[in-house]
């Protein structure tokens, strides 16, 4: 039994890893430091962690050497954002040493006595992809940032592009959308880390295809606005004043730019997929991701009807409130002290 006098020790890699705060993994260990009780620790350094506590590895990857090879304290918990390269190989091609550490991490997954992750759908290909039963795997819808719950910004009537947030791997479905985009003839704005270099011929990695292909397709092209990493008060400004958030991923694990928009009164034009019903319900349009032209009528559709985004925007707001901190600070609580 763990009691919730046994201490919790976060790994955080961005501690000394400066790369890792601009990605993925520093918005999440962010979300968790504001959210976390204050007496929680974050560490770099696995050996200062005492046996009788709770270890808590925010980011379990695949493809990469394993963080922990044996047990190192009472209770361990893993978080598995998705499992998108297992479930689609063919697009997330790898050699000899990623598979040899995949069998690695898979094997010492089973040091970990509870798994977390973000959402029901990613659950379910945790279950099917990893053979893990279910009832060891918690959903924790994540939050947000306290810079949107606290934003006072306000939009002074919607500017004429859409926006997208994100990275570039091939779920995020780029190379469609910018067919899409150009179709609709409309300005989208894109923003990333990734989208600081704009060079198709600097992205010549497997799992940059889609990627390649998408700067090829937006080369010169001034309906594509490229910004590269933005702070978050320029982020936030960007999702006020657009007219339409576009996610139209392949697949997610959970799908942070549709609740960022949300946050906000953003509407979202989102892919016809499991995951969005379930992360959105009825509060964005749906289309089907992989036909560009129905895409280009959908978006068209939703800029011309103002009527329609103004609903949207209100039921997305509506729906954001299921992330709110508070839910997250409680389920949080209940999957690390599950007794």
């Amino acid at each position: 039994m763990f009691d919730m006098r046994a201490p919790v020790y976060i790994y955080d890699p961005t501690i000394t890893d400066a790369q890792s705060k601009v990605r993925g993994i520093g918005r999440y260990l962010q979300i968790l430091r504001e959210n976390c009780p204050s007496d929680w620790i974050f560490t770099s350094d696995l050996k200062k962690i005492p046996f009788h506590a709770i270890l808590v590895q925010p980011f379990y990857t695949f493809y990469q050497p394993p963080l922990i090879t044996k047990r190192i304290t009472d209770r361990q918990i893993a978080i598995i954002h998705d499992v998108i390269p297992l479930k689609y190989p063919e697009h997330y091609p790898i050699g000899v040493k990623a598979f040899f550490y995949s069998l690695l991490q898979k094997y010492y997954l089973g040091l970990f006595d509870s798994i977390i992750t973000d959402s029901e759908t990613s659950r379910n290909d945790i279950v099917t992809y990893l053979k893990i039963k279910k009832n060891k795997v918690s959903v924790l819808y994540p939050t947000l940032a306290d810079c949107f719950w606290n934003s006072k910004i306000k939009s002074s009537g919607p500017s004429d592009y859409c926006l997208y947030v994100g990275d570039g791997t091939w779920n995020k479905n780029l190379s469609i959308t910018a067919h899409a985009i150009k179709k609709a003839n409309v300005t989208c704005i894109f923003v990333g880390k990734i989208f600081a270099d704009t060079n198709p011929n600097h992205y010549t990695h497997p799992w940059q295809s889609d990627l390649h292909l998408f700067f090829k397709e937006t080369q010169n092209d001034k309906r594509f606005i490229f910004t590269g990493f933005v702070s978050d008060k320029e982020l936030l400004h960007l999702y006020v004043q657009a007219k339409m958030n576009i996610l139209l991923s392949r697949d997610e694990g959970f799908g942070f730019s549709y609740v960022e928009a949300a946050s906000l009164g953003c509407p979202s034009l989102l892919s016809d997929t499991t995951i969005f019903h379930e992360i959105a319900g009825e509060s964005a349009a749906f289309v089907n991701q992989d036909n560009p032209e129905k895409i280009a009528l959908k978006l068209k559709e939703l800029l011309e009807d103002s009527k329609k985004r103004e609903m949207l925007s209100f039921k997305a707001l509506e729906q954001a409130e299921k992330y709110s901190a508070e839910s997250f600070r409680k389920k949080l609580l209940e999957v690390v002290y599950p007794y």
